[in-house]
């Protein structure tokens, strides 16, 4: 153990590199996540390549000390790019994202700034992000995850840049999370709430909403619908924009254009809604009845006429969203085939069997339950609840 030529000293347990700065000796010990590195020969290679970037850069005049040991008193002849900066250059780089995903980005961009911003991000530890993280103890796994994808990217753009060797944050692995299931109305359900809107407030709110359960358009195709999207003779709708943020898209999520087969119900919505908005200027389906102009989010429709009118039914609140999920278990109660239901959504097959597989049974788990209890009770008839009825 000990010094060489090169500057490299080899420690009982650590690594220091000898240089010259300024005129002056400098020695300083190399260390990882804050931690003074061994001295295995992996490491002293690695460190012999950083003793000669120092030299080389102190030689070219490029060299910044807290770039290589931000944590060093003597560090003072320059900070290094902070973390904030490197999080301000990633996001800089971003093309072709939808506004959605950018704002979302943004807003972990700020959050991460405001916790680690101040720190060199040479400088940052994983012990700062783990108690940065913790500060926010209601937060699902989800959120995290996407808080610390910000961060990792941003982080492993320094790294490609060559301004920072390693992460900072290797080792810190995704948090668990679990979906929330779906939670359905039943039929009766969403047969009260069409006929609730419909009493209380206009027939044509009761359209777009008994249309959003028949059809099972996402909420951002919904407030999107066109006529010309309407095929009358294939009875179809062409789903193939979006409203996201306000902003009207001519591309769906997944950008491929979706052809909805509209049953009877659906187009008994359409057909009585083309007398009010069938010449509209635009073209939109289901405008906002207050102004004639297309809504540019689902909050006014949500917050002015669906929270009231289930608060005012009794029924339990859920999001508009649902009636996708609704419609999705309508098709399987019905018996259709989760490859053609899977299609009408949007969904891979993999993943709607993998939303919906609770309902894939249909209504066969209370007939097959009551072929058991005939079994069990032979001189007792079982009472079957119809598929639409929950269990008490």
């Amino acid at each position: 153990m000990g010094r060489t030529g090169s500057g490299v000293e080899a420690r009982d347990n650590s690594i220091r590199i000898h240089f010259t700065f300024q005129g002056e000796p400098r020695k300083e010990t190399l260390k990882t996540a804050g931690k003074p590195m061994a001295p295995t020969p992996a490491n002293l290679r690695y460190a012999h390549r950083i003793a000669g970037e120092i030299k080389d850069k102190i030689r070219h005049g490029t060299f910044v000390y807290a770039d290589y040991f931000p944590a060093s008193k003597t560090a003072s002849t320059g900070q290094g790019a902070s973390t904030a900066q490197r999080l301000d250059l990633w996001f800089e780089t971003l093309v072709g994202k939808e506004g959605s995903t950018v704002k979302g980005y943004r807003s972990a961009v700020d959050w991460w700034k405001g916790r680690v911003g101040d720190r060199p991000m040479r400088a940052l530890l994983k012990s700062d992000v783990l108690a940065a993280l913790a500060s926010e103890p209601d937060w699902t796994g989800k959120t995290r995850n996407n808080k610390m994808s910000v961060l990792r990217q941003a982080i492993q753009l320094a790294i490609d840049d060559g301004a920072l060797d390693v992460s900072p944050i290797a080792g810190i692995n995704s948090f668990q999370h679990q979906s929330p299931d779906p939670d359905p109305f039943d039929q009766d359900e969403a047969e009260t709430i069409i006929a609730g809107l419909a009493r209380h407030y206009n027939e044509q709110v009761a359209r777009y909403f008994g249309a959003k359960f028949f059809t099972g358009l996402r909420t951002s195709e919904s407030l999107a619908q066109q006529w010309g999207w309407v095929d009358w003779r294939l009875h179809q709708l062409g789903v193939s924009g979006a409203v996201v943020l306000g902003e009207h898209k001519d591309r769906t999520k997944t950008n491929i254009v979706r052809h909805v087969q509209l049953n009877s119900r659906a187009l008994v919505y359409y057909k009585d809604q083309k007398a009010a908005t069938f010449l509209h200027r635009a073209g939109w389906i289901f405008p906002d009845p207050r102004t004639g102009e297309r809504w540019t989010d689902d909050e006014p429709p949500r917050e002015l006429y669906w929270r009231p009118c289930l608060k005012r039914l009794g029924i339990r609140y859920r999001s508009p969203y649902e009636t996708r999920h609704t419609y999705a278990t309508m098709m399987l109660m019905a018996g259709m085939t989760p490859a053609f239901s899977a299609r009408q959504m949007g969904h891979s097959v993999e993943q709607f069997l993998n939303t919906y597989s609770k309902w894939i049974d249909g209504g066969r788990n209370e007939v097959e339950m009551a072929k058991l209890e005939t079994l069990l009770n032979p001189n007792i008839s079982p009472n079957l609840p119809r598929t639409s009825e929950k269990p008490t």
